[in-house]
């Protein structure tokens, strides 16, 4: 059922790591745990070698980072803003007029978090080898 979820948006994810188990990685770019996450991830490349990270970001209400989330998915290497925001704590301008698509895909996302009852973050979902 989750899988059914999760497909569709699959295309939306920013993709880190090499491995063949699919994890499925909603965080929030302000979020300290969610930081930590991405930074252990960033640091450990065994973990990148052995699990593909499909990361989606989510907002928590209380971090006001709707504008931040779509700077990212705006930015011309997604992942790279990730670990530049997440990892190295660079602060980003962020532009007022999102862009439609953008805005499309945070909502989408947000959809199907809430289908999922996603309530923490880092909030991670890891497929089983046969899927």
């Amino acid at each position: 059922q989750k899988i059914a979820l999760l497909q569709p948006i699959e295309h939306d994810a920013i993709i880190y790591g090499e491995g063949e188990k699919k994890v499925y990685v909603f965080v929030e770019p302000k979020c300290p745990h969610s930081r930590d996450f991405m930074s252990m991830i960033n640091e450990n490349a065994r973990m990148r070698s052995i699990y593909k990270y499909y990361i989606f970001f989510y907002e928590l209400k209380r971090f006001h980072s709707h504008d931040l989330i779509a700077a990212i998915y705006t930015s011309s290497s997604p992942l790279q803003r990730t670990l530049e925001i997440m990892v190295g704590d660079k602060k980003i301008p962020t532009d007022t007029k999102i862009d439609p698509k953008i805005e499309s895909k945070i909502d989408e996302i947000a959809h199907v978090a809430d289908a999922l009852e996603i309530s923490k973050r880092p909030y991670l979902i890891i497929m089983k080898e046969n899927n």
